[in-house]
């Protein structure tokens, strides 16, 4: 979108209070073609067309500078990283701890269908940082899932969800803790057993809005295998 037509995004969104999501500076290719054409980088474009903000979200936000860094906390702008796919497609590792230190709290995407699994794209964000770093402990187990929930809900216009709270929404998840994976966690440990440890499979159960969608680890609408074998067939003809 041309820089000159923004306001009619950023308006609307402010007018109806709504969420505003960017891809942001995933790639350095896109990042040079933004400054040859501007003189200014992707984060400093939507700052000068009031793009940024509370309600804003910048997935990716890969590859920042110290000024697209300030610019974002600044502003308290959401960010939301996909470390899965940054991985994939090895477009880096984005600052996500430089980010929450400088004001924008973290949230996580996946971007992809190669990989759906918050569990995975949570502790990524720690992992990753361990191989840049070449330094442990980033990431509480806990900024990591409150990114996976209560971070992210806000993020897209739900302040009133992610949380166990009267008159919130009922958005719930239950993880096994007995699996091969999570087996032996207790009270004190569940949040790191689950954050490091689990994986998708070990969801038992799912209420989205007060509607269940996954109860005893199925999906009540079936074999989602299945379903998905059949819907794709008529694709691969």
């Amino acid at each position: 979108m041309p820089p000159e037509q923004m306001h009619v995004v950023v308006d609307f969104a402010h007018r109806h209070t709504g969420p505003l999501h960017v891809h942001v500076s995933e790639q350095r290719a896109e990042n040079e073609a933004c400054v040859e054409a501007y003189s200014a980088t992707p984060v400093q474009v939507l700052h000068d067309h009031g793009a940024l903000g509370p309600r804003s979200t910048a997935v990716h936000a890969t590859h920042l500078s110290d000024v697209d860094v300030a610019l974002l906390g600044g502003s308290t702008t959401h960010v939301c990283m996909c470390p899965t796919t940054e991985r994939d497609l090895a477009d880096g590792v984005g600052p996500a701890r430089r980010l929450l230190e400088a004001g924008s709290p973290v949230t996580l995407g996946t971007d992809s269908q190669a990989v759906i699994d918050l569990f995975e794209e949570a502790r990524a964000v720690e992992l990753d940082e361990r191989l840049v770093t070449g330094e442990r402990g980033h990431w509480p187990a806990a900024q990591l899932l409150h990114a996976a929930t209560a971070a992210g809900q806000a993020s897209l216009g739900f302040p009133d969800a992610g949380c166990l709270v009267p008159g919130a929404w009922a958005d719930l998840v239950s993880v096994r803790l007995d699996s091969v994976r999570t087996a032996g966690a207790t009270k004190a440990s569940a949040v790191e057993s689950v954050v490091f440890a689990a994986t998708a499979a070990d969801v038992y159960s799912v209420v989205a809005g007060g509607r269940r969608i996954v109860e005893d680890g199925r999906h009540v609408l079936g074999d989602i295998g299945a379903l998905l074998r059949e819907a794709l067939a008529p694709l691969q003809r």
